[in-house]
C-alpha cells in the first residue's frame, strides 16, 4: 500500500472526526440534533478524493459510530459505505471543474446519509413514529451536518488532494 497524501490526510481527517465526535458534538447538541462529524468527513473525503475514498474508512468509521451511539450495530457503517460510494461516483461522473458540483453531491449524500439511518432506526425498533422522527431528529442533524460539510470541504479539498483544483481560466502557476 502506498502511503501517499490522500491516505495519510484520510487517516488523520478520521482520527480527529472521531475525536470531534466524542468530545464536542455532545457539547453542542441543540435540541435534539447532534452533530455527526464521521458522516460530514467521510461524505466530504468521498467528494474530495473521489478516486482513493475506498469503502474501508466508511465501514470502520461508521462501527466506530454505531458503537459509540444508542443506535443498531451495523446501521450507519452499511449506510456510509453505500452512500460514500455514491458520492465518489456521482463526483467522478458529473465532475465539470466548478464549485457548485461537489457542494451539491454533498449535500445531497449528507441529507440522504441521515434520512436512510433515520429509517433504519426506526425499522430496527425506535418507540418513536416516522414522522415525528424525521421532523425533531433526521431534519435538524441533516442540516447540521450539511453546515458542517459546507466548513469542512475546502480544508479536505485543499489538504487531502495531491494538486489542488482550480476554477476554470485560472492560471496555474508553477
Amino acid at each position: 500500500m502506498e502511503l501517499s497524501r490522500e491516505t495519510v490526510a484520510g487517516v488523520i481527517g478520521a482520527v480527529i472526526a472521531v475525536l470531534l465526535q466524542i468530545t464536542v458534538a455532545p457539547a453542542i447538541t441543540l435540541f435534539e440534533a447532534v452533530p455527526n462529524f464521521i458522516v460530514a468527513f467521510c461524505i466530504v473525503r468521498a467528494v474530495a478524493t473521489p478516486a482513493a475514498s475506498g469503502s474501508v474508512m466508511p465501514l470502520v468509521l461508521g462501527l466506530l459510530f454505531d458503537l459509540m451511539g444508542g443506535g443498531p450495530v451495523g446501521g450507519m457503517a452499511f449506510v456510509l459505505v453505500l452512500v460514500t460510494f455514491l458520492a465518489s461516483r456521482l463526483f467522478m461522473a458529473l465532475n465539470n471543474d466548478t464549485l457548485f458540483m461537489p457542494v451539491a453531491i454533498m449535500l445531497a449524500c449528507i441529507m440522504l446519509v441521515e434520512v436512510m439511518y433515520g429509517l433504519i432506526v426506526v425499522v430496527c425498533g425506535a418507540d418513536v413514529p416516522l414522522g415525528e422522527a424525521f421532523l425533531y431528529r433526521t431534519l435538524p442533524c441533516m442540516l447540521y451536518d450539511c453546515v458542517i460539510g459546507l466548513l469542512l470541504y475546502p480544508i479536505a479539498a485543499r489538504l487531502m488532494v495531491d494538486r489542488p483544483r482550480v476554477q476554470p481560466g485560472t492560471p496555474v502557476l508553477r
